[in-house]
């Protein structure tokens, strides 16, 4: 047994109180005289043994009154956990927020069961203690110290939040404010109905030197539906194309999901519509087809109907369809070859420039820079094109004949890409392709035994700065030497040919295989990297900059008008990445200004993490910790009692209050009924 307020026990020297009273009887006796007292010597004996008895007993209950009465304010308890609490708590509780905290309950939903529950936890610890507060949100209020008062009123205005933190990003959040506490005793709550993804990773028994208490919030079983993602199996778009969009449906619910509606919609019309079919506890992918329309940015949303849960029955996305992608070729003479494969695609706007006639203010438009078989390379090309290489833009080199291999390759050292040697004189054919390179990908089936490979007669050799150097072999020849390689250089990348498009170096300009990377070199700028942004993962984002002055800054408004800021940004080459920094909070779609003009638009959707409604029961609580993990039952009748037994362990002092009470009672029945006895 321990004393919450040992300091009390002091008045138990108010004992000595009732013993010095009836070791001194201080009441004066009145002498009588009798003229025999013989007859009453034999009741005189009689009367003073039960006297003295009677003393004797009132004495007894009077000190175990006060002793009682002692014991009662210095709140006797039976602990229950090895925890000092002389020098005060600091008290964290975690109160989930999350999408899954809105489904209903009996009140209303479970997020104010959880509250409610985080104010009884509260009302079990004194004035005197610490408090920190965690939801989902990491506000800035939640990074400070709060005394009671502040805390109950910081609950009352938690509200559903659509991030979603894994259990140690909120432990360590929780943690580092609770170290500005110069309280010693570290007791932690979480109050959620722990779903499975949420505790990945968690073991509660590494903290040896705090308690934890987990309140698991009952919750019943409720099937749910998502629109899980989507993607485009083309990865450039152009106008009148017809396009596949791949969604993928998600049903978390014990029960088959049959003829559900997906409709999918394209700046606010409709452009396809199926009835899909899926399992119960799976997924199924589904094939919107329909045609491109417009260029420029297209803002789209798939939609389901599903309730209750319904944060994720929409997914939006945005993608640009290409006005132009401007390729620059710098050639000492005609190609036909570069002609037709660029210059005949509508996807491309193509550009020919003598090298003695190069216009270097276009190349920031420059999606794709060619260097055909130049003869020289002047300082002046070189100090544009490195500027322009690492800014961001991309860089293909052919070499000839005539090239100064000296001067080329000085522009390639400054790049730190590879170099160029000697030519070659060898018949050799094309021995190993990365079909998992992005130049590659999805374009050509890895079997080859039907693929006629492009063959050389004579070829340029390409030497590595390096190990260190990041490149990558797209193409390599029978003797293992670089055919095609891609070397990332700045913001931007450089390839890097062994031959140039020409009858004299063999066939290779003439083979499907050598075309395919070419082309997906020159796309790479127009082609879709991300569909949407998730909130909470996807923080930030890169959009073309076009901005010609410092002082200019990018704004993000929702297309609903309900957010309108400015991000952080920083200037990336040709880009500029914006940071978010969580001030995004609501799905949908939204546009990027520069001084009020439009320039792009992203979407933003919900974490689908929160979609799979399933929960630990208190069985697998319990193995995520070991002593110092213990379960709470929210449904208990005082909460706040229960919680405070559960740290303090029991509490007597309502034991010896009752004692104190039935100690008086004794006494007073005892002098009332054994003084009538006695007359």
């Amino acid at each position: 047994m321990k004393f919450a307020n040992p300091l009390f026990l002091i008045a138990l020297s108010a004992i000595l109180i009732p013993i010095i009273i009836h070791l001194f009887n201080f009441r004066r006796y009145k002498t009588v005289y009798f003229s025999n007292v013989k007859m009453l010597e034999e009741v005189l004996l009689k009367t003073k043994k039960e006297s003295r008895l009677l003393q004797y007993l009132v004495l007894a209950l009077r000190i175990l009154a006060i002793a009682a009465l002692v014991f009662a304010f210095a709140q006797p308890y039976i602990p229950k956990n090895k925890i000092n609490t002389r020098n005060g708590n600091v008290v964290s509780i975690f109160v989930d927020n999350s999408f899954s905290m809105d489904a209903n309950a009996k009140d209303g939903n479970l997020l104010y069961d959880a509250v409610d529950a985080a104010k009884n936890v509260v009302n079990a610890f004194s004035y005197s203690d610490d408090f920190v507060l965690t939801t989902h949100d990491f506000s800035a209020k939640q990074s400070h110290i709060l005394n009671k008062d502040e805390i109950l009123s910081l609950l009352d205005d938690i509200n559903v939040s659509p991030h979603s933190r894994s259990m140690s990003e909120i432990r360590a959040f929780a943690q580092n404010t609770a170290a500005y506490s110069q309280k010693n005793n570290h007791i932690n709550y979480y109050i959620s109905d722990f779903q499975k993804n949420s505790l990945s990773g968690a073991n509660f028994g590494n903290d040896t030197a705090q308690v934890n208490f987990l309140i698991p919030i009952e919750v019943k079983h409720t099937d749910n539906v998502s629109v899980d993602s989507c993607w485009f199996l083309t990865p450039v778009f152009n106008v009148g194309q017809q396009v596949t969009l791949t969604v993928r449906i998600h049903n978390y619910g014990t029960t088959d999901v049959n003829k559900l509606p997906v409709r999918l919609y394209v700046n606010d019309e409709q452009k396809a519509i199926a009835a899909v079919d899926v399992r119960a506890e799976s997924y199924a992918d589904y094939q919107l087809n329909y045609t491109i329309t417009d260029d420029g940015v297209q803002c789209g949303v798939v939609k389901i109907e599903d309730s209750p849960i319904t944060f994720d029955d929409e997914l939006y996305f945005v993608y640009q369809v290409a006005t132009n992608n401007n390729i620059i070729v710098v050639k000492s003479k005609d190609n036909r070859y570069l002609k037709a494969m660029y210059g005949m695609d509508s996807l491309f706007v193509y550009q020919e420039m003598p090298e003695k006639q190069v216009n270097y203010s276009q190349f920031k438009q420059c999606n794709l820079l060619v260097l055909d078989q130049l003869k020289e390379v002047s300082s002046g090309l070189a100090s544009e094109i490195v500027k322009y290489v690492n800014g961001g833009g991309t860089l293909l080199v052919f070499p000839g004949e005539e090239t100064n291999l000296s001067a080329l390759n000085s522009l390639l050292n400054t790049l730190e890409a590879g170099r160029y040697g000697e030519p070659v004189q060898s018949s050799l054919k094309v021995g190993g392709i990365n079909y998992e390179s992005v130049y590659f990908s999805d374009a050509v089936q890895k079997n080859t035994e039907k693929v006629t490979m492009p063959q050389v007669t004579r070829y340029f050799p390409i030497l590595s700065p390096s190990a260190a150097t990041a490149s990558e072999q797209v193409m390599q020849l029978e003797n293992g030497s670089p055919f095609l390689t891609v070397y990332s250089c700045g913001q931007g990348r450089v390839m890097l040919s062994a031959v140039p498009l020409d009858d004299s170096f063999g066939d290779a300009h003439r083979n499907a295989l050598f075309f395919v990377p070419l082309h997906n070199v020159a796309i790479m700028n127009v082609k879709q990297s991300r569909l949407y942004n998730t909130i909470g993962v996807d923080e930030s984002a890169s959009v073309s900059n076009k901005s010609t002055s410092a002082e200019k800054v990018y704004k993000l408004r929702a297309q609903d008008k309900s957010l309108d800021f400015i991000p952080e940004q920083r200037p990336a080459g040709n880009d500029v990445m914006l940071y978010f920094h969580s001030q995004v909070d609501k799905a949908g779609l939204y546009d990027v200004f520069l001084d009020d003009v439009k320039i792009t638009s992203l979407a933003f959707n919900y974490n689908r993490s929160e979609s799979d409604l399933d929960y630990y029961d208190a069985d697998d609580l319990k193995a995520f910790g070991g002593d110092n993990l213990q379960l709470i039952d929210a449904q208990t009748k005082d909460l706040t009692k229960n919680i405070s037994d559960s740290f303090n362990g029991t509490p007597l002092w309502r034991y010896f209050v009752l004692l104190a009470l039935l100690c008086i009672i004794a006494e007073i029945c005892l002098l009332r009924f054994w003084k009538v006895k006695g007359n």
